[in-house]
């Protein structure tokens, strides 16, 4: 077995490749960056079976070189609207299976236009198994389980849990990284999601009111993400899927100014990403967010009655949102090297993964005991019913 990590010594990836190397089953496994210097700082620091090799991934001539030979790319190079189908085709090319943290639902969207011609190359593609998308889908087929009928999925991220924990040993080498424009490219414009029981183009940062179970009223705001347009091809009857994350409302206040000058053409992608990280809190703090890193909340019907339930991890992986994004790639990987994905073609990772092996590989990089169960499942009856504030903007 053969592996390359692309973006291998990035802030996602190096908890990727630390974690593959820690479950072991693979002979060589490339870490793949354009900084080799950076790379190489890694492998000294997991040794096993690492290797630093450089990647331009704007290259395909470099691509080409690296994807001969390998097995699986794991794709860690965001923003993925840039990034995401050029690797992908590139490792179709090669006869590589592939998985990635794919976070954009339109690459997400336009990767199920390669479906058949991943079958034809007998390659198995994972897109989205991260934190979110990742870890929430998952929680989402456990909360959907537990209905006899589901008619709302809401997944769900903090703004609090989104942070990069930076290390010593590999400084930050921009000032607003691919996650920061990732988030600006998900709050402007408009966002997909799915309404009414099809797909709809909604307005990002809406705020949610939803009844949460064991919280009671809590709000989150609509963001652009995979999970709201993939999980209705797992759960077809859904009549609302939407992905939303929390927060103080100072925040999203500064983030939908950026986001309105971004629109508007006054500010770039860079220039953009840079104004999100001059957010000024107040001098007094509201009320601390209660919503969990991240979760999925589903309501559907189970003996008669209308429920809800809500799914979340017990704990995460250390290492902020690198850490937990990072080593879910490593269990989704794991679970593809063991034969779990079967079947050639585009998938997500609802559609594939269990979430019971993917909970109980991913609580061993916790702090959680042997034991201890991997997640928190609450349940309510007769919810009050969810609500968006402004509706649908098609």
């Amino acid at each position: 077995m053969r592996a390359v990590v692309v973006g291998g010594a990035g802030s996602m990836g190096r908890w990727a490749v630390r974690g593959i190397a820690r479950l072991g089953g693979v002979d060589e496994l490339l870490v793949a960056d354009i900084d080799v210097a950076r790379a190489q700082t890694l492998v000294d620091e997991v040794g096993g079976p690492c290797v630093a090799v450089r990647l331009d991934a704007t290259d395909p001539a470099t691509m080409a070189e690296v994807f001969a030979g390998c097995d699986v790319v794991l794709n860690t190079m965001g923003p993925f609207s840039i990034f995401a189908r050029r690797i992908l085709e590139a490792a179709l090319d090669h006869g590589c299976d592939y998985l990635d943290i794919d976070d954009d639902w339109e690459s997400t969207v336009e990767a199920f236009e390669l479906d058949e011609r991943a079958r034809e190359q007998g390659c198995r593609v994972v897109k989205g198994i991260g934190g979110s998308p990742g870890i929430s889908n998952l929680c989402a087929v456990v909360a959907a389980d537990r209905l006899d009928d589901v008619e709302e999925i809401l997944t769900g991220w903090s703004m609090r849990g989104a942070v990069i924990e930076e290390e010593a040993a590999y400084p930050a080498t921009s000032p607003a990284g691919a996650a920061v424009e990732h988030w600006l490219l998900q709050i402007s414009g408009t966002i997909r999601a799915w309404a009414g029981g099809a797909p709809a183009d909604i307005r990002p940062l809406q705020r949610v009111l939803i009844d949460y179970p064991g919280l009671g009223r809590v709000a989150g705001r609509t963001v652009g993400h995979p999970e709201a347009v993939t999980l209705p091809r797992r759960f077809p009857g859904l009549r609302r899927s939407l992905n939303v994350t929390s927060g103080p409302d100072w925040l999203f206040d500064h983030a939908r100014s950026v986001a309105a000058a971004y629109d508007a053409g006054r500010v770039s992608l860079q220039e953009g990403a840079a104004l999100l990280g001059e957010a000024t809190p107040p001098a007094e703090r509201g009320v601390r967010d209660r919503l969990g890193t991240v979760w999925c909340h589903a309501v559907g019907t189970r003996g008669g009655e209308r429920v809800a339930v809500s799914v979340e991890p017990a704990a995460l992986p250390p290492g902020g949102m690198g850490g937990g994004t990072g080593t879910a790639l490593a269990v989704g990987f794991d679970m593809l090297r063991r034969g779990v994905v079967g079947e050639p073609g585009v998938h997500t990772p609802e559609e594939v993964l269990d979430p019971a092996e993917f909970f109980a590989c991913l609580a061993s990089f916790t702090s959680l005991e042997r034991g201890q169960e991997p997640l928190v499942v609450r349940e309510l009856v007769a919810p009050a019913p969810t609500t968006v504030s402004e509706g649908i903007a098609v």
